[in-house]
């Protein structure tokens, strides 16, 4: 994941800087907004970030209790750490619930339902993935035209769906560990503490080094992509980032304005 971020970080900084001192003519765009996620879409966004960035501080509290940010927390408060538990358990319910909600919206209703066929893994996204690759190590000249989801924001999310369950099974074993010894041993337990463990590690770091990077440190979104909390982005951003999805609605708007001419 940083090798494939450092190498689109210099294709896309190079690109900008040169666009900058006049070098490569930019292309004009309208100043239309595109809609990226709707209000629900941003709370369930909202609503797992927030457990997730919980559970990451609740659950690395008790693997490096003695780390200085912890001592740190113990220090302003004397009952921090003890209520780490409880926090940890509440944001680990909220995740549950919130995927669970997600689970009935790409179900049953209309836009979720278009929302999971547009990420389900295509094999035009490995030809895009090899695409990008020749483009930012410069054998090609010629920037990938991606779509409304990009094989890495299909990456993220199919990531995401794995992570949680994998992260759920192993914390209820967990929380309820005299009801699983039973049935699983303690060796299972084990099993299943070190997977939590390692899995809540990776989910962190994927995290960090894939998702931070393409909607804050990536160049043709710096300083933020913005659309997690307004739900629209610009008609530039879109054609840096979904072209296809552009070209598609452009033509579908001048496809209803004939259907109106013509009623």
């Amino acid at each position: 994941m940083f090798i494939h971020n450092l190498l689109d970080f210099f294709r896309k900084a190079k690109i900008k800087k040169m666009k900058q001192r006049g070098l490569i003519r930019e292309e004009r765009h309208g100043h239309s907004l595109y809609l990226r996620m709707t209000v629900n879409e941003r709370i369930q966004h909202a609503t797992l970030a927030i457990s997730f960035l919980t559970l990451v501080w609740t659950g690395f509290m008790l693997s490096y209790p003695n780390s200085w940010w912890v001592s740190h927390i113990r220090d302003i408060s004397s009952g921090a750490f003890e209520a780490r538990s409880l926090l940890h358990r509440i944001s680990a319910v909220i995740m549950v619930m919130v995927s669970l909600y997600h689970i009935y919206y790409i179900f049953f209703t209309a836009r979720g339902r278009q929302l999971i066929k547009d990420l389900l893994p295509r094999y035009q996204d490995i030809r895009d993935a090899i695409d990008v690759a020749k483009f930012n190590l410069g054998i090609s000249k010629a920037k990938p035209k991606l779509d409304r989801f990009s094989y890495i924001e299909k990456a993220e999310y199919w990531a995401l769906i794995w992570g949680t369950i994998v992260m759920t099974a192993t914390g209820v074993i967990m929380w309820f560990d005299n009801t699983f010894m039973g049935i699983f041993t303690k060796l299972g337990y084990d099993i299943s503490r070190t997977v939590h463990y390692y899995e809540a590690w990776l989910a962190f770091l994927a995290i960090v080094v894939w998702h931070f990077y393409f909607v804050i440190f990536n160049p043709d979104a710096y300083p933020m992509n913005l659309a997690f909390w307004k739900g629209t982005i610009t008609e530039e951003e879109m054609a840096e980032e979904h072209p296809i999805e552009l070209e598609r609605l452009k033509a579908k708007g001048k496809s209803d304005s004939a259907e109106e001419e013509k009623s």
